[in-house]
């Protein structure tokens, strides 16, 4: 008997492969996304009256679900000073309040043996400047993803967390770009975007990327995975490095 299982941002890019590999593998999947495809249902994570409605009619029509993956995001950079307020508040709303009521919709209708995946990101364990925001959301995402798990483990319901790299999707031409970097600034916000951006081919492929992303919902339980290896050489070198150098150097790299 499959398994029904509820993700978030399945109209493109991650979201849509790991639909597409759940379902060919027999589960019952439904997608959470604002431009739905065949039986995704219409959401706006940042709506709390839109994800209970659709947490209610999943309950209805399927009486249970069995995985949880909050997927669905944007990205957004610029100088974090000059960065618009109903911007900031649409990521953290998107991000960490989204996650946070998918799985208070999801968890009274999830038993033992159940499972939530929370899709965070590199950049929630270490920082890149012009993106603080982007990545102080992601990283929120995982401190709750730990909380989850400590509150959830007696319970048979196990919390992941997955921290991959660059993808190469839609993300990067969707992200929300304020370049203007103003008089402290001048143009390094532009330029640590362009720098960003050019990189766009050496970004992980998106089905490959999913591929193991796709095994960990399916059958990993640890606290929190990496997805690339790189960013677990740089996850190893910010655990050995002092703080003030391991950002320093960052910030060379990516500060444009």
């Amino acid at each position: 008997m499959g398994r029904v299982i509820v993700i978030t941002g399945t109209s493109s890019g991650i979201g849509a492969e790991l639909k597409k590999r759940f379902t060919a593998a027999g589960d019952t999947v439904i997608g959470l996304c604002r431009r739905p495809g065949e039986g995704d249902i219409r959401c706006d994570v940042s709506d709390e009256a839109q994800v209970k409605a659709a947490f209610d009619e999943i309950a209805a029509r399927h009486g249970r679900i069995d995985m949880l993956i909050n997927n669905a995001g944007l990205g957004l950079s610029g100088a974090t000073e000059l960065l618009p307020a109903d911007d900031v508040r649409r990521v953290m709303d998107v991000y960490f309040y989204g996650t946070y009521r998918c799985c208070r919709a999801a968890l009274p209708h999830m038993e033992r043996g159940g499972k939530i995946v929370n899709i965070s990101s590199a950049c929630a364990l270490f920082a890149l400047p012009f993106r603080s925001v982007y990545c102080a959301a992601k990283a929120a995402v995982d401190m709750l993803s730990f909380g989850l798990r400590m509150e959830l483990e007696r319970h048979g319901i196990a919390v992941v967390t997955v921290c991959p790299g660059d993808i190469r999707t839609d993300f990067t031409a969707n992200r929300i770009k304020i370049a203007d970097g103003g008089g402290r600034y001048g143009d390094a916000p532009r330029r640590a975007a362009e720098k960003i951006d050019a990189r766009e081919h050496k970004r992980m492929d998106c089905a490959r990327a999913a591929g193991r992303i796709y095994r960990i919902c399916d059958r990993k339980k640890g606290a929190m995975y990496i997805v690339g290896a790189k960013y677990k050489v740089l996850w190893l070198c910010k655990r050995l490095l002092p703080t003030g150098l391991f950002v320093k150097a960052t910030g060379r790299l990516f500060g444009g």
